[in-house]
């Protein structure tokens, strides 16, 4: 009985093939995880946007401070919108509402 395995020129062809697959996957998955991380901070705007305004109607408080997953969210209600500050990525962001 004769065994065979693959021979140097398939394995070689087999790792350019992975290596080509995992350097494409690298970079969508990095943009995917940035998505993913900027969606869930204006997700957590709007839930402190909400809450702010709660407190507003309920309390006639105009601003305050509100952590989630260390991140501060300031938020201010001025007559007419409620605004949310935070960092994302270092950046300070503004969501109205």
């Amino acid at each position: 009985m004769t065994q065979r395995g693959l021979t140097l020129v398939e394995t070689l062809l087999a790792v350019v093939i992975l290596f080509f697959l995992t350097s494409t996957m690298i970079p969508l998955t990095y943009n995917m995880k940035q998505q993913i991380a900027d969606q869930k901070l204006q997700t957590h705007a709007a839930e402190v946007a909400f809450m702010g305004a709660l407190k507003y109607k309920r309390y006639g408080q105009s601003a305050g401070t509100q952590e989630i997953d260390q991140t501060v969210f300031h938020w201010t209600y001025n007559g007419q919108q409620l605004c949310v500050l935070f960092d994302n990525n270092e950046v300070e962001k503004e969501q109205c509402i």
